[in-house]
């Protein structure tokens, strides 16, 4: 089920990082791409993107559900983590804000045509899971972080149920030249200040280049089965320190590092990510491989120096 050139796609989340990405791919292959945008200055982005502003909020019903009736939907739903510290209090709001989230655009999407529903999840809802990797099938052991996006995940279900064609993505650590890379890796390396990590190593993850995991939601919306998850990761898990090494390495700049001792990490960054930023989770790409998807960035290395190559430019 090819996304046809021409067909009209609807983004929420568009002015983000991984959004931003999603719509550059989609416009490149001659879809007619509609992204909703909180304000102006993120309207901005989304032109300079290719694709057509649509000022809305997905808390707040409005004409942007008009839009909604699009042949393909990809539903990014904001990430609220780029706090420094997450309260219990800030985490029950935020899933709340998510179940009306999704019933704003849902329910909007039912009554249209749409052929496939692509919803972006956090990886993170499978909690801690050691470092052997897991497929999608495994029971969620979510942390206090994931209990909160829980919610939203099970009332999807009930979407799902109702016939909505609804694929779920579960991207790993998305990387690029941008969002909290930018922030926390390559600003501070590049300007010479002391990258932060938790613990000594830092737990196992499974990364993903921003391009790839764009590349892979619309391959998921062509090829994923309606009703079924996958994760969207490199096949290689990292360490966590892997990221800031790697890219100093790459860069030929010296590394500083400000190690936060495992104890001190719910002081830093609150009770409710410590565990989250603690934990190893490792997820299998088999699912994604299965269905076609080839990785232009299969390996940390490759993706880095990507980035790197694009900062000198």
């Amino acid at each position: 089920m090819a996304i046809d050139a021409g067909a009209t796609t609807f983004v929420t989340g568009a002015a983000g990082f991984i959004g931003t990405a999603l719509v550059k791919v989609l416009v490149a292959r001659g879809h007619r791409v509609f992204g909703l945008t909180p304000c102006m200055e993120a309207a901005e982005r989304v032109r300079r993107a290719g694709a057509i502003p649509v000022m809305g909020d997905l808390l707040e019903p409005g004409q942007w559900q008009d839009e909604v009736a699009a042949d393909w939907v990809f539903h990014l739903p904001p990430h609220p983590t780029c706090a420094p510290r997450v309260t219990r209090r800030r985490a029950e709001s935020v899933a709340r804000a998510r179940v009306r989230m999704d019933a704003h655009l849902l329910d909007a999407v039912a009554a249209g045509p749409t052929r496939r529903i692509v919803y972006v999840a956090d990886a993170s809802c499978y909690g801690a899971m050691g470092p052997r990797s897991i497929t999608e099938d495994e029971t969620t052991r979510p942390s206090v972080w994931g209990r909160c996006l829980a919610p939203a995940l099970d009332r999807l279900d009930g979407y799902v149920v109702a016939g909505l064609p609804i694929v779920r993505a579960f991207p790993g650590w998305v990387y690029g030249n941008g969002s909290w890379f930018r922030a926390r890796v390559i600003e501070p390396v590049l300007a010479g200040r002391r990258v932060r990590q938790f613990g000594k190593t830092g737990p196992w993850v499974s990364p993903i280049h921003v391009e790839d995991c764009a590349r892979a939601l619309v391959h998921l919306a062509e090829h994923g089965e309606a009703g079924g998850r996958y994760f969207v990761v490199n096949r290689d898990p990292i360490r966590m320190h892997e990221f800031a090494e790697t890219f100093a390495r790459l860069a030929n700049r010296p590394l500083h590092v400000w190690r936060v001792p495992s104890v001190a990490t719910r002081l830093v960054v609150g009770p409710v990510l410590a565990d989250h930023l603690k934990a190893d989770a490792v997820f299998s790409n088999i699912r994604l491989r299965g269905i076609g998807f080839r990785f232009r960035y299969p390996t940390l290395e490759h993706g880095l120096r990507q980035v790197v190559g694009a900062i000198h430019e």
